[in-house]
């Protein structure tokens, strides 16, 4: 009997059923390192949100034992990154009493938390950020502070101080003269008038009239006559339009006049806790910013680089609109 051999028959891939799954596990690969790298992000603002914590509480007890905040180190722009903050302020090594014998690094490389020294050791502001957000704070620029983390405005909103193109001139008819200097990597401005920090729409910042916003600011200035520079912000209401005048005439509120005592000194300014100037008809108290504009939706920037004299050549810097 002759055995009979029977022939198998195997199906084979085609070439687009290949394809098909080259493309699936490409997509599944590409999936796996998004949500890796997101979930390394989260990790990274768990972390710096630990770190500005552990700073604040040093910074705290340094406040309790010295009745002032600790200036930053010097020369000025040193970072704070490695440092150790005790009773001798930040230094490379620590003093008698260490309140943190090595101030932490951002989780990314060549990133550091900053550090500014305000109203000669009254406050202070830590400035970080914040990849994916975590919590209850967003991505983008943060600050700590003796009140907790604040979130600055300006950079969430998308506008730039770095951008000639958002200084206009009061009330947005034009620009107002503004140019970048790019070896004081600052705003240059060559003229007396009220400078609104923010386009049009997009460019508003929604206010919300239960809490405490600050505008801070560096400048610097030339001339040695006599020269006020004021931060403030002027009130719209939900369609754009401006609101009223404030009492004393001026229809931004909040604002504040610094004398700087030196030129060509880099000048810190800020304006505290700030709710709001008094409504129209109210007495004018320019310490005490407890009201918003009735009906105030959205707010800009109000910097006013030189009043009462002019024209001057003023810089400025590092421009924030923080929240509480």
């Amino acid at each position: 009997m002759i055995a009979q051999h029977h022939k198998h028959h195997y199906s084979a891939f085609t070439l687009v059923e290949l394809l098909v799954v080259i493309a699936i596990i490409g997509v599944l690969s590409t999936l796996s390192v998004v949500v890796f790298n997101n979930a390394r992000a989260k990790a990274r603002d768990s972390r710096r949100l630990s770190d500005v914590k552990q700073i604040g509480m040093a910074l705290e007890l340094y406040y309790d034992d010295q009745g002032r905040y600790p200036p930053p180190p010097t020369p000025t722009g040193t970072p704070i990154t490695g440092l150790c903050l005790s009773n001798s302020g930040f230094t490379s090594t620590c003093g008698t009493i260490a309140y943190l014998q090595k101030i932490p690094s951002d989780p990314l490389p060549n990133i550091h938390y900053t550090y500014s020294y305000l109203n000669s050791g009254e406050s202070y502001r830590l400035g970080f950020n914040l990849e994916q957000g975590s919590g209850d704070w967003p991505a983008g620029t943060l600050a700590m502070g003796p009140n907790g983390i604040s979130q600055d405005l300006l950079a969430a909103s998308g506008i730039d101080w770095r951008d000639p193109s958002n200084w206009k001139n009061y009330p947005d008819s034009g620009l107002c003269g503004a140019t970048y200097d790019q070896d004081r990597k600052a705003i240059k401005i060559v003229n007396r008038g009220d400078c609104l920090l923010a386009p049009a729409p997009p460019g508003y910042i929604p206010i919300d009239t239960s809490r405490k916003y600050y505008i801070e600011a560096e400048y610097l200035t030339v001339e040695t006559t006599t020269y006020v520079f004021t931060l403030g912000t002027k009130s719209y209401d939900a369609s754009y339009n401006p609101v009223p005048a404030h009492a004393g005439g001026a229809d931004y509120f909040g604002a504040n006049g610094d004398r700087p005592t030196s030129t060509n000194t880099w000048t810190f300014v800020v304006n505290k806790q700030i709710s709001g100037q008094p409504r129209t008809g109210e007495s004018a108290d320019t310490s005490k910013f407890d009201k918003w504009h009735p009906g105030t939706f959205w707010a800009k920037v109000v910097v006013i680089p030189n009043c009462c004299t002019g024209p001057q050549t003023t810089y400025i810097r590092n421009v924030r609109f923080y929240v509480e």
